[in-house]
């Protein structure tokens, strides 16, 4: 459960609770986790428990010794002594044996966080209401279209935009049926068959590039690809239906 920073902080914990007993000597401890040394520059009460255990240790050990000094030694690949040490750190992960009995309480907030939240994705996905769509993109980060933009296509790959269809059956329409062509009124029918944007339609395959509309082959379209998106938007938008 621990992190990187816990596990590396806790060989320093280990090595100088275990290491330092005779008075009448200077130890140099040496580790490649910057990030723990540099916790022990400015310790206060919220600093990380592992920084705060090894700074009451410091203070533990050192009337046991000369001196103690802490050093950084980044990327000593090739030192025997710390390729044994890796080994022991690898054959530590696998092993029964409790080598020391340290698990932070920041660590467990997050294993707690992720145990939840995989139980609510869990049972979300069990549910009649989940449905995945695994021919959408992965999202991004960072937005590449604007807001009502993003929920334009969204709704599109969802099937999910306002027709007649969608608005009758949360009683907002008196009739599913489209008024031109008298059959449901679909995000389907919308896009590929509506005789009412039957010029719009020709517009888009011709922005597209393509002789055909397929409705899946629309929706992976990625909005990286900026100018099919602006293609598809502007249908959408001509529609004047949103």
């Amino acid at each position: 459960m621990n992190s990187v920073f816990t596990a590396e902080g806790c060989a320093i914990l280990i090595a100088i609770e275990r290491f330092i007993q005779e008075a009448d000597k200077s130890y140099i401890l040496c580790s490649d986790s910057l990030s723990v040394l540099k916790s022990l520059e400015s310790l206060h009460r919220k600093s990380p428990t592992i920084s705060l255990q090894i700074g009451s240790a410091v203070i533990r050990a050192i009337p046991r010794s000369t001196a103690i000094k802490l050093v950084w030694v980044p990327a000593h690949v090739g030192i025997t002594i710390n390729e044994q040490a890796d080994e022991a750190a690898k054959a530590a992960r696998i092993s029964d044996v409790n080598i020391y009995p340290c698990i932070s309480t920041e660590d467990i907030r997050k294993v707690i966080f992720r145990v939840q939240a995989d139980q609510g994705r869990i049972q979300w996905e069990s549910t009649k209401y989940f449905r995945s769509f695994t021919h959408l993109p992965k999202t991004t980060k960072t937005p590449l279209l604007p807001r009502r933009k993003e929920i334009l296509l969204t709704r599109l790959r969802t099937r999910s935009l306002p027709t007649k269809a969608i608005l009758f059956k949360v009683g907002l329409e008196s009739s599913p049926l489209c008024r031109q062509c008298g059959i449901v009124d679909s995000n389907d029918h919308l896009l590929l068959s509506c005789t009412v944007f039957e010029q719009l339609r020709n517009n888009l395959r011709a922005s597209l590039g393509i002789g055909a509309l397929h409705y899946n082959w629309i929706c992976t379209i990625s909005t990286f690809n900026r100018r099919a998106c602006s293609a598809v938007l502007h249908f959408l938008q001509s529609t004047n239906l949103f």
